[in-house]
């Protein structure tokens, strides 16, 4: 499948339902956690204590940021473009700008899990390359396009390198 072949299509993307659903859990979590804790510590029934007054909020916070993430985030393929949309803000590659693909596994440690990232390069320095956790809800019809993409790791690693090897 070429690049052209996306056109006319005009996908988007969502983050998976595993990942709205962890984020809406941590939430609410995090709200009944402050609520508690606040409740009690303005009806007296317990003595405030600065961690314990700080720790929910922040939690709730961090859990708020976390599930707005997961419900905004999207990538999208309009007629002309591909689009990536997150927290950062709107990052767009015109599909005639792309040079191709790269895949890379992100190590998790015992507290997040390896994530594999999607990436499109430009062919053009003035277009942002395109960074994409494979959180989203891509379906054949994408891999099919992203594979067909010039492999540009497999092009690396044929390409002779150069050697500064003695050089004064």
């Amino acid at each position: 499948m070429k690049t052209d072949e996306m056109n006319g299509t005009n996908r988007t993307y969502r983050m998976k339902s595993s990942q709205r659903v962890v984020a809406v859990v941590l939430l609410l979590f995090g709200l009944l956690f402050t609520t508690g804790i606040w409740c009690a510590v303005l009806t007296g029934a317990r003595d405030p204590k600065f961690l314990e007054i700080v720790f929910p909020l922040g939690f709730t916070l961090v859990s708020a940021v976390f599930t707005w993430r997961a419900f905004r985030n999207a990538v999208r393929f309009s007629d002309h473009a591909v689009e990536l949309r997150s927290l950062s803000g709107m990052h767009v590659l015109p599909l005639d700008k792309i040079k191709g693909r790269r895949r890379y596994l992100s190590r998790g440690d015992e507290n997040s899990p390896d994530v594999w990232h999607l990436v499109l390069e430009p062919n053009d320095d003035r277009y942002p390359k395109l960074d994409i956790e494979e959180l989203y809800g891509f379906d054949k019809l994408f891999y099919t396009w992203f594979n067909a993409l010039p492999d540009l790791d497999e092009i690396d690693k044929t390409r002779a390198k150069a050697s500064i090897f003695g050089l004064v």
